[in-house]
């Protein structure tokens, strides 16, 4: 019984390990956010590909950091993204409507008019958002 046990968890890790490197290949994603000219000091950025899972990230003092598509930190893969991105006041009530620092039409990628293509490598994205 033991050593079925120990087949199977070493089966399962390779399944897991092979199922998130070579078929889900990623590209480091780092750039900045500006609004008005402004670093935008804080929000989210969500990368929506034509096919497949979205990346997500954090907008830090107007820089795009923790990309993540599979695994924390991965980047997004190589493809043409729509681009959402919300920067909102924080509020511990979840029943109070959380004011935006930026136009609304930004959160939502298919009105955003914002527009990323990552390649292999490093990519460093800028996105100056607008009233």
């Amino acid at each position: 019984m033991r050593r079925l046990t120990t087949a199977t968890l070493v089966l399962l890790a390779t399944m897991l390990s092979a199922g998130c490197s070579k078929e889900n290949p990623t590209a480091a994603v780092s750039g900045e956010v500006t609004y008005k000219g402004q670093p935008l000091e804080q929000g989210t950025i969500v990368l929506y590909p034509e096919k497949g899972r979205p990346a997500n990230g954090k907008i830090e003092k107007g820089k795009i950091v923790e990309v993540t598509t599979f695994a924390p930190n991965d980047g997004a893969p190589p493809g043409k993204y729509d681009v959402a991105i919300e920067s909102k006041e924080k509020t511990d009530n979840m029943y109070v409507k959380a004011k935006s620092f930026i136009p609304a039409r930004y959160g939502v990628a298919k009105q955003s008019g914002l527009k990323a293509e990552i390649k292999p490598g490093k990519n460093d994205l800028k996105f100056e958002l607008k009233d």
